[in-house]
């Protein structure tokens, strides 16, 4: 049985999906944003006794009850007139901007709700968190030099997957098969490839990041360029790997030729 989430575990995305959206939202549009992106499932969908909404909209609700601790503590206002918008106090905004790398990271790729939510408690309770970014090593440029310590992770992950991925020193796309040594030749695509995360990796604080690494493999897949775009085409709701196998599968033809 999957282990329900409470109003504490909504705190964060709540702000951050308050901050992308103009600094307000009404309990209606959060409710609907939070459903999307967290993507609820088990006893939270269950529906209340007599009622036509579920565990989780009720949780919502509450959350944003003027009566409740995420509201009277300060994180966000609301006008006393139904239906108006939260505003993010000056409160809320320092407590999201200290987790917001890592909660952009959770929300922002394709992990099932078990995993978020279980990576929203630890953020919850405050463990320092440090997050990889592959988009930084991709794009490099003035990211180096803003988000270093990031990058430098971020790098060390990404030459170890992939050493591990790769097979007689190639490494092609688990989705589509493309290889970019093929496609560009070995000077410029020799061992090219984006690395996507199929659960959240996250080092904390007390771990050691050789040991982070290596037990992060698992947990993710090589792909190229295309095919990591397409995984992440709505930032909301990210297209499921098998999926977008399936896709190719039945569709993925280049020049009249089918590639799978």
């Amino acid at each position: 049985m999957n282990e329900r989430i409470f109003e504490e575990d909504l705190r964060l995305p709540a702000l951050y999906l308050i901050s992308m959206n103009n600094g307000k939202l009404n309990t209606t549009q959060l409710s609907n944003l939070l459903r999307t992106i967290l993507k609820p499932s088990g006893e939270d969908l269950e529906l209340l006794a007599n009622r036509n909404d579920d565990y989780f909209s009720q949780i919502v609700r509450n959350l944003t009850a003027k009566t409740r601790s995420f509201v009277k503590n300060g994180f966000i206002q609301r006008e006393s007139k139904s239906g108006s918008p939260f505003f993010i106090t000056d409160k809320g905004k320092i407590y999201l901007e200290q987790n917001k790398p890592g909660l952009k990271y959770l929300l922002s790729n394709d992990f099932d709700y078990v995993d978020i939510k279980e990576n929203l408690k630890s953020i919850e309770k405050g463990k320092k968190i440090e997050t990889f970014d592959e988009n930084i090593i991709i794009s490099e440029g003035l990211k180096i030099y803003t988000e270093r310590s990031v990058y430098e992770r971020s790098k060390k992950l990404r030459g170890y997957a992939i050493d591990y991925f790769s097979q007689d020193g190639r490494i092609s796309c688990n989705c589509c098969s493309f290889n970019f040594e093929d496609f560009y030749g070995i000077d410029c695509g020799k061992g090219f490839i984006e690395i996507h995360h199929t659960k959240p990796i996250f080092k904390y604080e007390e771990q050691d990041i050789n040991t982070t690494i290596e037990q992060a493999m698992k947990n993710l897949i090589p792909v190229c360029s295309n095919c990591h775009r397409m995984i992440h085409r709505n930032w909301a709701k990210p297209i499921e790997i098998q999926v977008l196998i399936n896709t190719i599968q039945q569709n993925g033809i280049i020049n009249g030729h089918k590639i799978i």
